[in-house]
């Protein structure tokens, strides 16, 4: 049985924070300082949920989560403690109100996983995998900022994963980010080998 103390629910802790935050619109930099050892998990949460989740997103949401993504994933896989971001990312903001709207909406897709969240198989959690995590969020964070036709989903979905079994300490949860990223990759690969088979034929057929 597993001795480590409770920690508050990832959906819990986003919304709070960002219902706490005195202005109407809340940046990566009001994140930053509210979310503590957490960060890395929450940030990459935050910034995978868009693609991840079956709903539309606030706007300006979808728009600015990968090359923040991508820097975080890189601090991570170099064992950095606390997420670091350029001053003109850091001050980007958005409507608070809207993203507690989209969390709402989002909160039943959030608890299905949520709920299966436990701290065990702490190897999988510890600083060597989520290095390991880093890199495959790396790589993830360069394909979603691709504009691939269905090449989203699967990618946020791993992210978002990993991010939740980082804040749990949930190693079960981390191995299933890594086996749903392969699984991602294949299918971005075939959407990317059919596209480009596509085009082919089409010249083809222009030009024939």
């Amino acid at each position: 049985m597993s001795t480590e103390p409770p920690v508050e629910a990832a959906s819990a802790l986003l919304r709070r924070l960002i219902a706490e935050h005195p202005y109407e619109r809340i940046s990566l930099d009001d994140l930053l300082h509210g979310v503590g050892h957490r960060a890395f998990g929450l940030l990459l949460l935050l910034l995978a949920l868009p693609n991840s989740i079956p709903l539309p997103s606030p706007p300006g949401l979808s728009t600015i989560f990968g090359l923040p993504m991508a820097i975080f994933a890189a601090q991570l896989m170099l064992g950095q403690k606390e997420p670091w971001l350029p001053a003109f990312l850091r001050k980007k903001t958005l409507p608070r109100d809207e993203i507690l709207k989209f969390l709402d909406r989002a909160q039943p897709y959030l608890t299905k996983v949520e709920r299966r969240l436990k701290p065990r198989a702490s190897s999988f959690v510890g600083p060597a995998a989520e290095r390991v995590a880093g890199l495959i969020i790396l790589g993830l964070a360069i394909v979603l900022s691709m504009p691939i036709i269905f090449g989203n989903f699967l990618p946020a979905f791993a992210v978002l994963l990993m991010a939740l079994a980082i804040l749990a300490r949930d190693g079960a949860m981390m191995v299933a980010g890594w086996v749903v990223s392969v699984i991602a990759v294949a299918v971005v690969g075939l959407v990317i080998y059919v596209g480009i088979e596509a085009v082919k034929l089409a010249l083809f057929s222009l030009f024939s």
